[in-house]
């Protein structure tokens, strides 16, 4: 038995399945594609373009709506229910896995609207509760009515009180909740790969995070932010409190972590943007999925496909929300992780 017959037969529930996603990777855009839609000149262009790939189906109502975020709502949505439909009971805890980030993002905007006193709901993504539910439970602190993570996340942040004066402490207390969570379930997948992609990824967050921290001035303990999960430990990253980053930088640059550093730290002090960091940090996880594909599980190679398709649906969303405001192309190359 080779290989490729041995990673089927570990989960025979999945033969069809697995052959099924094997022949809809035609859907993935290659570089050239990605490149030629970033070279697109305005909104016509960036439709032609996108004619000639899988998305050629939602541009006749990309072109009527001038409007492209539905698509992530519409690819998810069939992503859910393709993974609803076809997982097995017990692997169905994949879904939150891959949900999580979305109900993080929703609170957050949730969080920004009732701080700000603005309608955000343009930002919100589809999720089991509308804008206006979660706004409200927020707002009156009533979380009874909602369950499952969205209740767990929100009562966190209504213990914090946000407000304009500590946003940005609450968004870093809430990366961290967020790959608190995410162990949790990587623990329950029980995959090695998994938990060894969770820790570089925590090891990232972490490294950002400091730059934010120093670079905007904040007057953080390091303690209150550092998630401990990753490779590097909390003591590594604490001799670093009180000294400047290019000690930091120094220290890791022979990391797997350099990448990200050289091309982040230019854009986090020129532009004040962490874009590159974030950029990097997805294609770490898309390059580590490419490089062991071969030797991952069933379950954990359609995982990949649908991560796969929630980082290509997102750029190409930053590529069209650059091509209709006439963002320079460097500006959305730096944040597209398939380039």
């Amino acid at each position: 038995m080779n290989l490729f017959e041995a990673v089927l037969k570990e989960k025979e529930e999945y033969l069809f399945n697995f052959g099924e996603l094997v022949e809809r990777e035609k859907e993935f855009l290659n570089t050239e594609q990605f490149e030629r839609l970033i070279s697109s000149n305005n909104f016509d262009e960036f439709c032609k373009s996108l004619n000639d790939t899988y998305y050629n189906r939602y541009v006749d109502e990309i072109r009527k709506n001038k409007d492209f975020s539905f698509v992530l709502e519409k690819e998810n949505l069939l992503s859910m229910n393709y993974l609803e439909k076809n997982l097995t009971e017990n692997d169905k805890k994949v879904i939150n896995f891959i949900l999580l980030d979305r109900d993080i993002h929703n609170i957050k905007v949730v969080v920004k609207s009732s701080i700000m006193n603005k309608d955000l709901k343009h930002l919100f993504l589809h999720s089991a509760y509308t804008y206006e539910v979660l706004k409200d439970f927020y707002e009156n602190g009533k979380m009874d009515n909602i369950e499952g993570n969205i209740k767990d996340i929100l009562s966190f942040v209504y213990e914090l009180k946000p407000d304009r004066n500590n946003l940005r402490f609450v968004e870093l207390k809430l990366e961290r909740f967020f790959f608190e969570k995410l162990f949790d379930y990587i623990k329950d997948v029980k995959s090695d790969f998994l938990l060894k992609i969770f820790r570089h990824r925590v090891d990232m967050l972490n490294i950002k995070n400091i730059y934010r921290v120093k670079i905007a001035g904040m007057n953080i303990k390091f303690k209150d932010f550092i998630y401990p999960e990753g490779f590097l430990s909390f003591e590594f990253f604490e001799k670093f409190e009180n000294e400047n980053l290019d000690i930091f930088a120094s220290e890791l640059e022979n990391s797997e972590y350099i990448r990200m550093i050289m091309e982040g730290t230019f854009l986090a002090f020129s532009e004040k943007t962490f874009t590159s960091f974030e950029k990097n940090e997805e294609k770490f996880v898309l390059e580590s999925f490419a490089i062991t594909r071969e030797f991952l599980s069933t379950l954990e190679r359609i995982l990949y496909f649908f991560i796969r398709k929630r980082f290509e649906t997102r750029s190409l969303n930053i590529i069209y929300t650059g091509i209709v405001n006439n963002i320079p192309k460097e500006k959305i190359k730096n944040r597209i992780p398939q380039l």
